[in-house]
């Protein structure tokens, strides 16, 4: 198969995928974990990584919200967090929180509106004021409760209902870069504009050194950072498209495992 190789891979519709409403209908527990994979696509990675190759996670959730089966997968690292947080094996190489003058911000936006939200940090997630449905009772009523519940009070992204998370945004531009993400149900997500996907992998690359030709997996549009720092960027069959006109390869949809596909027609396994 040549040389090693080194490739990212989003998680939600990418390496797995739970429907948006089913996911609402879980247990909280269940609710914030990732999909698991397919057997055809675990298949695929361990073989990737039996072949000599390295398979890094790249998601914005928080590590801790990966699904265990997920985790499992013989992963040399990941990129969690949407690029804020980012680990080769027990080398921590980013941590970058939002400043607390942001979470100040969320708290009052969350005041004014009434809304809830969610709040991730490498060490989980933690709901406000009910969440972004205002139904995840019993929760913090404040960004500074739900922080207590977080080891080390830190916070590096925060998802609230798309009005909401504008506001945010346009309170709090002016002090610190911020970017925003559309993302199901109404809701969008805010974090620091210099944690991102592709500057996640860029970190790992500089570390790795010898990583090889590259590859990035993906779907949504927080995956085009990602493209662009990757000599193959691959779209899925459900990639949004935008993210299938960055792509030098669309493959199958998560669904008909399209990462498996994928790595197959690459030669990669």
């Amino acid at each position: 198969m040549g040389e090693r190789v080194t490739a990212f891979f989003d998680i939600d519709g990418t390496l797995g995928w739970t429907d948006p409403a089913a996911r609402e209908r879980m247990s909280d527990e269940e609710r914030k974990l990732s999909p698991v994979p397919s057997l055809a696509v675990s298949d695929a990675v361990r073989r990737f990584v039996a072949a000599g190759n390295r398979a890094f996670i790249c998601t914005g959730r928080s590590p801790l919200d990966i699904h265990p089966k997920m985790a499992a997968l013989p992963f040399s690292g990941m990129a969690c967090l949407a690029g804020a947080y980012v680990k080769v094996g027990k080398a921590v190489l980013r941590d970058v929180a939002l400043p607390p003058e942001v979470l100040a911000c969320v708290d009052e936006v969350l005041a004014e509106t009434g809304a809830g939200a969610l709040l991730e940090s490498a060490h989980g997630s933690v709901d406000v004021r009910g969440g972004t449905t205002g139904a995840r009772q019993p929760s913090p009523a404040s960004v500074a409760g739900a922080l207590e519940r977080i080891p080390g009070g830190r916070a590096h992204k925060v998802v609230l209902p798309t009005p909401a998370a504008r506001l945010v945004v346009e309170r709090a531009s002016g002090a610190v870069g911020l970017s925003i993400m559309e993302l199901e149900l109404g809701n969008s997500e805010v974090g620091l504009l210099e944690n991102c996907k592709g500057g996640a992998a860029r970190t790992i690359l500089g570390y790795l050194g010898d990583a090889g030709a590259t590859y990035g997996f993906g779907d949504s549009e927080n995956d085009l950072s990602l493209f662009e720092q990757v000599d193959m960027p691959v779209a899925m069959g459900n990639a949004a498209p935008a993210v299938k006109a960055a792509a030098a390869l669309v493959t199958d949809t998560v669904g008909d495992d399209g990462v498996a596909t994928a790595l197959a027609r690459l030669g990669l396994v």
